[in-house]
């Protein structure tokens, strides 16, 4: 449980710079927010918690009790100071990596109504002008596709065809609106949606929604930054049938690494790009089959995951190997955040999965919503 809370806490402070943690003393104090609200089907006792999000990412700086309230009766009550001057909240349940994303300026109060522990279905209210927005975003996405939350629950081939239809429709309702900070938390989540999707003639129309934005939003803005890394890459991505693409890696002595190391060594590469601070990677570790395979079959197959942890977070995990465990298979990091790396495999959230041959040759690859158990059959004969 301690690892789990720990990787969840991970989730919420990836990339966040690390501001000071205190205020000079003749600042003018930050006026509290207030979030409270009513669940329906969450057993009393849940943990409800809030945390600040700035540029894109969670910041958490203080202790976590500040931002929590238990539920009593479906109801809870947070009366949260921050410490910058935001009014963008992550709405959570204690140790579940999914969120709602609120706005409520400091001085002012959120209402939240929801069923069921998954925040993706609660709804939230304010006066703040950024959540009448986003209201209209979730309006018309309830609309067309009614059932789009109940489907990402089910994290199989329903997700994918719910979030290709997603991509259709958001990109169709916000070629029309203003460039906005909610405009640009919806762009950021469709890029990450058409990095990992299949439909690929999708892409051109959602560059074209970058147009909306002020050049000066394209660096200040962690959001667009991101969509833009993503929809107009660095690298193409890489094919299959071609040769790995050489990066520079380390392990965790230091040691450096190159990608292409394992070519010619009469094995074939499971190549795994995965992080601490993603959702999918928290959930689908430990992992029997990839357990299995190093278990029994470690002399056809070397096994290499690419951490995509930011440099922070790696450091860590050098100091200390219990402190978000480890598996026993190779593990490196580029001590960059692995963005190169991630584009030119055209990969960002994981984990994913890339089956290679003894020469390099890059035979295919799967994401963590197929069958890995089948496709290591299929590609490895074993």
């Amino acid at each position: 449980m301690k690892q789990s809370f720990i990787t969840f806490m991970l989730l919420l402070t990836a990339i966040c710079s690390w501001a000071q943690k205190s205020k000079a003393s003749d600042e003018k104090p930050i006026a509290p927010i207030i979030v409270e609200g009513t669940l329906e089907g969450v057993p009393d006792g849940t943990v409800i918690m809030v945390q600040e999000r700035k540029g894109g990412t969670a910041c958490f700086f203080r202790e976590i009790e500040e931002g929590i309230d238990t539920l009593r009766n479906g109801k809870f009550r947070i009366v949260y100071t921050p410490m910058n001057q935001v009014d963008e909240y992550m709405l959570t349940v204690e140790k579940s990596p999914r969120y709602l994303l609120i706005y409520v300026s400091p001085g002012s109060k959120a209402t939240i109504t929801g069923v069921g522990v998954h925040p993706s279905h609660w709804y939230a209210k304010s006066d703040n002008p950024k959540q009448i927005e986003a209201n209209e975003y979730r309006a018309y996405l309830d609309e067309k596709l009614p059932r789009y939350w109940d489907l990402q629950e089910k994290r199989d081939r329903s997700t994918v065809e719910a979030e290709s239809l997603y991509v259709e429709y958001m990109i169709e309702f916000m070629k029309d609106r203003k460039y906005s900070s909610v405009f640009a938390s919806n762009l950021c989540t469709l890029s990450l949606m058409i990095l990992e999707g299949k439909n690929k003639g999708i892409k051109e129309k959602a560059v074209k929604l970058l147009a909306i934005v002020p050049k000066d939003e394209e660096q200040r803005d962690q959001n667009i930054y991101d969509a833009k890394k993503r929809l107009l890459p660095k690298y193409s991505p890489i094919k299959i049938g071609e040769k790995l693409h050489d990066f520079v890696l380390y392990d965790h002595q230091g040691k450096v690494h190159h990608l292409t190391e394992f070519n010619g060594n009469g094995k074939f590469l499971l190549l795994e790009f995965n992080s601490r601070a993603c959702v999918p990677c928290v959930e689908h570790r430990p992992n029997a089959v990839l357990n299995n395979l190093y278990k029994n079959h470690s002399d056809k197959v070397d096994m290499l995951m690419v951490n995509c942890d930011p440099p922070y977070y790696w450091d860590i995990e050098c100091k200390d190997p219990n402190k978000y465990g480890r598996d026993p298979w190779h593990e490196w990091n580029d001590k960059r955040g692995a963005e190169d790396i991630k584009q030119r495999y055209g990969t960002e959230t994981g984990p994913s999965y890339f089956f290679v041959s003894p020469d390099g040759t890059i035979l295919g690859r799967i994401s963590y919503q197929e069958d890995l158990k089948a496709a290591i059959a299929k590609y490895f004969k074993i």
